[in-house]
């Protein structure tokens, strides 16, 4: 691998991060954004999508971003909440998901870092959202009461062959 690619794989995730968290004052943009530098097969392919509105915590506002990611054959799933999460143990959120118009669902899901979480199956989670036009994922930001983020997922389905071929298929 040259030192251009090297440095093109370490730093994409670092920009995705960084552009992930959404400032307040910045609207949100709409649709999947996909980022998949380089052309072999070992090709990191990482989606991005902004929340319709943004969610309010203490003291602070912030336009959450799901993001699907594809790294060495491996899919990974995270919401950027761009708030302090709640202070629990074992690093464990307890979250309540809908997609469209169904129920909520509580789920636990995984913490990433103090603002961002991962659900424990990727792949079941892509596979919703894909036949999902509407998604809501509800989190209890630091001292808040819960917010909910909510995501127009549809046109994720169109982006399944690219996945497949890099992170689904097992």
């Amino acid at each position: 691998m040259s030192r251009k690619s090297r440095l093109r794989h370490v730093l994409t995730p670092l920009l995705l991060a960084a552009c992930c968290a959404v400032d307040a004052a910045s609207p949100p943009s709409i649709g999947w954004h996909l980022v998949a530098p380089g052309l072999g097969a070992e090709q990191n392919v990482t989606l991005s999508l902004s929340a319709l509105r943004e969610v309010k915590g203490w003291r602070k506002t912030a336009v959450p971003a799901l993001t699907i990611q594809c790294d060495k054959g491996k899919a990974a799933v995270y919401v950027e909440t761009g708030l302090p999460l709640e202070v629990t143990m074992v690093d464990k959120q307890i979250v309540r998901v809908r997609f469209d118009d169904d129920d909520f669902v509580t789920q636990r899901w995984r913490e990433v870092n103090n603002s961002a979480v991962s659900p424990r199956d990727a792949a079941a989670l892509i596979a919703q959202l894909a036949r999902s036009r509407r998604f809501v994922l509800e989190f209890i930001p630091f001292s808040s009461p819960p917010a909910q983020a909510e995501f127009a997922v549809k046109g994720l389905s169109d982006y399944l062959p690219l996945l497949d071929g890099k992170c689904l298929k097992k």
